[in-house]
């Protein structure tokens, strides 16, 4: 007998006597998914919004027990307030307690769930008859990225579809053919790695060039945002499942990347910070610069209670998982990474806010993107502020007491010489761009080289699976048949041996990678690129050296200590304790207009064979410093990155000895 029975005047079949919901595990499961739907289908005509009745039983009193729908009045009591008198379709059995029960285990054993690809498919044609992402969202209880991962996977060609239903693939292979974008290249890459029996994830995302990008610089869009980077010129096919994005132009990518932490150097300096910089411009330890703590946190709106709730729940995850012997689910670890970022960012925000404004002129902050985010390091003390002596309390107010005002100044440490790590990386670029100048010019060498690193794993400086800074990790570039191996093949037998040799030459120079790498760190850091370097005839990698070395970046991009040392190596110490005196633009000008004609390299460029001075003397009439330092000056600036407006000078961070 159909009837309507008030939302209030409905029991959950676990509430009866012994209990008529077969279901235990998972009973609130999904609630919320469920809600939304049922809330999408109300209308007119159905104020309730379920398609089908609850089957009850009378519990007496006007109650009724549901044996078959505890899920959907869950999912109604939490969209409807407490007490609704809304009216809810149901369907009567006059039945007892052990029936009740059984009709409750005949739906939840017999209820069968549609295949993924069924699913997936459902939500493509939603899709197709006009249904917007949002209101697919909106009505099944989805996330954004959930609908767009769902109607990627409906969208796969037939064929691929139908091997995952069949379980010739997984899912998790099915997920990386969606980075094809046609149906075409799909069906083609899995015909072609069904036949060697080779249909993998690792395969799949390799073909589709998704490895041609290292994966940090791929995280890059996540802070960047997709539609920043196609609206600033880029293409972009986005992994919905993981990191492995295809980009088109990673320096495009990095250069908003670097635009963006500037932005956010600018507003912390604005914010009253003495200083904000990123790390990449800053010597490699200065992620362990000493960090001033603050006393009292500042919080706003729920932020420590929500605080106290990620930790206790991370903590439960924790002993979970050391109670049992089974590895946590991937679900759950996607939840201790979230937890995890929102704490982190919690914690970042209050940190920022919680410094008193005169404690924070004195401390400055340094930016860097990681697993996706920018990060901000608060209260930094530069090595040189921190050693020195504290005449008060960082947290006194007011002027200084005889005490502090009878110290004693502390000497100034001697400035040392310093490199940062994007100019480091910069020299790294030259050095390999030279190498392989160089190493063209050595065809017996060339495929030594080229074989050697074949017969090493990972390469060792060497990516001879024609990715390394000469080849971009863009197959194609010898033949122009980077997805034709039958052409490929055909159009390379055809060349005599002595053009395959100088292709083969071509490719070994295009193989070295010699990023953030450089020839001063001794033969243990850094051996396979001393040992290909060493290898080289030293007239050539050194005539080649100087050709790609970047003076005028080099000058402009170190310190005063490190441009009057390559003064002193290169002119003598007479001309370097004369130029001491000079501000740090007039050195550099200097250095830049001198130094080079000598055959002076950087310690980071010096090979075996390095020729130049300290052993070579200075020839030639040498050029006036101020003549040249406004020029130069002004030019270095606009190479240099952008520091923030009405900025103060400050003296440079100690840097990592180039020595």
């Amino acid at each position: 007998m159909d009837i309507k029975v008030p939302l209030k005047m409905l029991k959950f079949g676990h509430e009866d006597g012994e209990g008529i919901n077969a279901r235990v595990a998972g009973r609130e499961d999904g609630i919320a998914a469920l809600a939304a739907n049922i809330f999408a289908n109300r209308s007119d005509d159905n104020p309730s919004g379920l398609i089908e009745n609850l089957i009850v039983k009378d519990a007496g009193e006007g109650f009724y027990s549901v044996a078959n729908g505890n899920r959907r009045l869950a999912a109604l009591r939490m969209i409807e307030a407490e007490g609704s008198e809304m009216p809810v379709p149901c369907t009567m059995h006059q039945v007892d307690e052990t029936k009740a029960f059984e009709y409750s285990l005949t739906t939840a054993i017999t209820a069968e769930q549609l295949h993924p690809v069924d699913q997936y498919e459902a939500f493509a044609r939603l899709e197709e008859h006009g249904k917007t992402q949002e209101e697919i969202a909106q009505q099944y209880g989805m996330a954004g990225k959930q609908v767009r991962q769902a109607l990627a996977l409906g969208r796969l060609s037939p064929r691929i579809r139908d091997a995952w239903r069949k379980g010739d693939i997984k899912a998790e292979v099915a997920q990386a053919f969606t980075l094809a974008l046609d149906h075409g290249t799909q069906d083609k890459l899995f015909a072609q790695l069904d036949k060697a029996h080779a249909v993998t994830v690792h395969n799949v995302k390799r073909e589709l060039g998704a490895y041609a990008t290292d994966e940090e610089i791929t995280q890059l869009l996540d802070v960047i945002g997709a539609e920043a980077y196609q609206s600033a010129g880029g293409i972009v096919t986005v992994d919905l499942f993981g990191k492995s994005h295809i980009i088109s132009d990673e320096a495009l990518l990095k250069h908003l990347a670097r635009q963006l932490l500037i932005s956010k150097c600018e507003e912390l300096t604005s914010a009253g910070w003495g200083w904000a910089e990123i790390l990449a411009d800053l010597p490699s330890g200065a992620r362990h610069w000493p960090i001033s703590e603050v006393k009292t946190k500042i919080f706003e709106g729920d932020e420590e209670q929500r605080l106290e709730q990620i930790r206790a729940r991370l903590t439960a995850i924790d002993e979970e998982d050391e109670a049992s012997d089974t590895i946590i689910s991937e679900e759950t670890e996607q939840e201790q990474d979230r937890l995890a970022s929102e704490a982190d960012t919690i914690d970042q925000a209050v940190k920022l806010r919680s410094y008193p404004d005169k404690k924070r002129k004195t401390l400055g902050c340094i930016v860097t993107i990681e697993d996706g985010r920018l990060i901000v390091l608060a209260g930094i003390k530069r090595p040189e502020e921190a050693r020195a002596p504290q005449s008060r309390n960082d947290d006194d107010i007011g002027p200084a007491g005889p005490a502090a005002t009878s110290a004693p100044a502390a000497k100034a440490a001697p400035e040392e010489p310093e490199i940062s790590n994007a100019l480091l990386h910069r020299l790294s670029v030259q050095l390999t761009q030279a190498a392989s100048t160089a190493l063209i010019q050595d065809t017996p060498l060339a495929l030594a080289v080229l074989l050697a690193g074949f017969d090493t794993y990972g390469g060792k400086g060497v990516k001879v699976s024609v990715s390394g800074l000469g080849m971009g990790g863009a197959p194609g570039k010898l033949f122009g048949q980077p997805d034709d191996l039958p052409r490929t093949l055909a159009l390379a037998s055809k060349l005599k041996p002595a053009e395959k040799l100088d292709l083969l030459v071509q490719v070994a120079a295009g193989a070295l990678d010699f990023q953030n790498k450089s020839l001063d760190g001794g033969a243990d850091q850094h051996d396979s690129i001393v040992s290909i370097c060493n290898a080289i005839e030293p007239k050539a990698l050194n005539a080649a050296l100087r050709g790609a070395f970047d003076a005028k970046d080099y000058f402009a991009g170190v310190n005063k200590a490190l441009c009057l040392k390559a003064i002193e190596e290169a002119l003598g110490p007479d001309l370097a304790r004369q130029q001491a005196k000079n501000p740090k633009a007039e050195i550099a000008a200097f250095a830049f207009e001198n130094v080079p004609t000598t055959g002076w390299l950087p310690l980071q460029l010096r090979a075996k064979g390095y020729d130049g001075p300290p052993v070579k003397k200075p020839a030639g009439k040498l050029a006036a410093a101020p003549a040249k330092a406004k020029k130069f000056a002004k030019a270095a600036a606009k190479s240099a990155p952008k520091k923030p407006a009405k900025k103060p000078a400050k003296k440079p961070a100690k840097k990592r000895k180039a020595a």
